[in-house]
Formats: structure tokens, C-alpha cells, sequence
């Protein structure tokens, strides 16, 4: 297990070392679509569901992004 942690976190500086343009467009986007978007919606429920579900979103394509750069450094 601690082998997968040390492998995960070289893979990770790998990542944004290789790619960092990638990586920061990808969070800035996502971020904004969680602290900003809600803003503009009047009902209650879906302004404290929103955001969680963009960063539901945000991670499943943040970890498909990150395989697939880890993928790219690896061929």
C-alpha cells in the first residue's frame, strides 16, 4: 500500500510537471462552474446541490485526465 502512495505521488509531480497547462485549465474551469454558477439560481435545493455535483464531475474526469496524461508519459 505504501508502494501505491509513492507511485501515486510520482505519478501526480510527473503529471504537473509534464503537463501543467493541462492541470490548472482543467481546475480553474471546474472551479468556476462550482463557486459561481450556483450563484445565479434562486432555488435552495439545487444551490446546495450544484456544487457538490460539479465536483463530483471534476474528480471523475480529473481522474480519467490524469490516466490518461500518466498513459501518454508512459508510451
Amino acid at each position: 500500500m505504501i508502494e501505491t502512495i509513492k507511485k501515486f505521488f510520482k505519478d501526480d509531480y510527473l503529471v504537473s510537471r509534464s503537463f501543467p497547462w493541462t492541470v490548472n485549465l482543467t481546475n480553474f474551469f471546474f472551479l468556476f462552474l462550482v463557486f459561481l454558477v450556483p450563484i445565479f439560481f434562486q432555488d435552495q435545493t439545487i444551490k446546495q446541490i450544484l456544487p457538490w455535483v460539479f465536483l463530483v464531475i471534476w474528480g471523475t474526469y480529473y481522474f480519467f485526465l490524469r490516466k490518461k496524461l500518466i498513459k501518454k508519459l508512459n508510451d
